[in-house]
């Protein structure tokens, strides 16, 4: 397929997808060893590695600069890695050869572990079926194994207490396992913390799309669960976490608090309005001090309609040309996927698209969009207008824009939609 390519009436728009693409594929890794598995780098620039939490994080935007077979040899590889004696968590970090990394590897009782990467890596290997439709994402058996065992063996074994949800040792100690993505609050360490039970949630809700019911029944009562009691009303805000003395902690948790809207743990009512006001507040009080941090922002308020917030995030990592590998894959597929608001179901046929355009943005145009085995070209006119083009594919796509409805659009075909949305002021 040829290759992606962005345009706008914006240059700030060009220039920064034009960096980020070509800084997300210098750090291909495939072909630099004979050894080497197809990867890419994902983790600090001076270690040669890639990490569970980082590939979990950039491989949408991999799939969409044409990385598939890098994603699902590295996402393979971690599944395998979760054994019955490493108690079933994947290993933290591999070298681009496949070797586990020894500096956050000292014995299978003694290694990074976050429980958060745990179902990160269930739900985000399948959002790889949703954007390739390809089957190995199901089929595979070490990751169709890994996927019930992430929310099986590993939540069994590690649920001390019977609520349906995994607990860490509270020590503070990432080689004792964390319960948080948060590293930046070891001095305050939880048990169980709302990041976790978030990326379970998203987990849950993954494999129920693919396995049953079963699965969205944990998920709803999971939801239940955080939502009643999790909330204080006086603070206007959900918990971070647990702490260990089973009190919960209502602080400023960065991942730990914003997770939780973006996985949608926390609805969509008035009280995620109060508590996405929090997040922001505590974005310009406090902001995180890495980064790879901010990576997760525009996602979290695209998913929201904070649209103008999520924009502000963005031009962060923009502005940073920061060299941490997960900018630059992020800025791609914020770039892409979240301002023109794409949600895939290649196994279906099918695509879902609402824009996101900020007011600073009149017109943006992703050429050479894989989704599937098709090639497409979706052009966005503020919030008012969008045209799909179906350069190739296997039979006719489905494609639901906004609140405008459900159009069939054949292989060579265009479609041009208006919405009654109105453009942001």
């Amino acid at each position: 397929m040829p290759e992606l390519t962005v345009t706008s009436d914006s240059a700030y728009v060009e220039n920064a997808f034009a960096w980020a693409r070509e800084r997300a594929l210098a750090w291909v890794m495939t072909d630099a060893a004979p050894a080497n598995l197809p990867s890419y780098w994902a983790g600090y620039p001076s270690r040669e590695m890639f990490y569970s939490r980082d590939v979990c994080h950039q491989a949408g935007g991999a799939h969409l600069l044409g990385l598939d077979a890098e994603n699902f040899a590295m996402l393979r590889h971690f599944a395998a890695s979760a054994t019955a004696a490493r108690k079933w968590y994947p290993v933290w970090a591999f070298h681009f050869d496949g070797e586990i990394a020894a500096l956050d590897y000292r014995g299978d009782d003694e290694f990074v572990r976050e429980i958060p990467a745990v179902f990160d890596l269930t739900w985000r290997a399948l959002e790889q079926y949703d954007w390739t439709g390809d089957r190995r994402w199901l089929d595979d058996p070490d990751l169709a194994t890994y996927y019930l065992r992430s929310v099986g063996e590993f939540v069994a074994e590690h649920d001390h207490d019977g609520d349906g949800v995994p607990e860490a040792p509270g020590t503070g100690d990432i080689f004792v396992g964390s319960a948080t993505y948060n590293e930046q609050d070891a001095e305050h360490p939880l048990i169980v913390a709302a990041d976790g039970i978030a990326l379970q949630y998203a987990a849950l809700n993954a494999l129920a799309r693919r396995y049953g019911d079963a699965y969205k029944d944990r998920a709803d009562t999971i939801q239940r669960e955080f939502l009643a009691s999790w909330w204080d009303e006086q603070q206007g805000r959900f918990a971070r976490g647990r702490t260990v003395d089973h009190g919960l902690d209502f602080g400023w948790g960065l991942e730990a608090s914003w997770i939780g809207p973006m996985t949608g743990l926390t609805g969509d009512g008035p009280r995620n309005e109060l508590f996405l006001d929090f997040v922001e507040q505590q974005l310009e009080l406090s902001p995180p001090k890495n980064i790879e941090a901010f990576s997760y922002l525009p996602e979290v308020f695209f998913r929201h309609g904070r649209d103008e917030s999520a924009w502000r995030w963005l031009r962060h990592l923009i502005d940073s040309r920061d060299d941490y590998p997960e900018v630059s894959f992020t800025v791609v597929h914020h770039l892409v996927a979240g301002l023109l608001g794409l949600r895939p179901d290649a196994a279906a046929a099918a695509l879902s698209i609402d824009s996101h355009l900020p007011a600073d943005i009149g017109r943006l145009t992703a050429d050479h969009v894989p989704v599937g085995e098709w090639d497409l070209r979706i052009a966005q006119e503020g919030r008012h207008t969008t045209e799909v083009t179906v350069h190739s594919g296997p039979g006719p796509l489905t494609v639901t824009v906004g609140s405008a409805g459900t159009c069939t659009i054949q292989p060579g075909g265009t479609v041009r939609v208006t919405t009654k949305t109105k453009d942001p002021s």
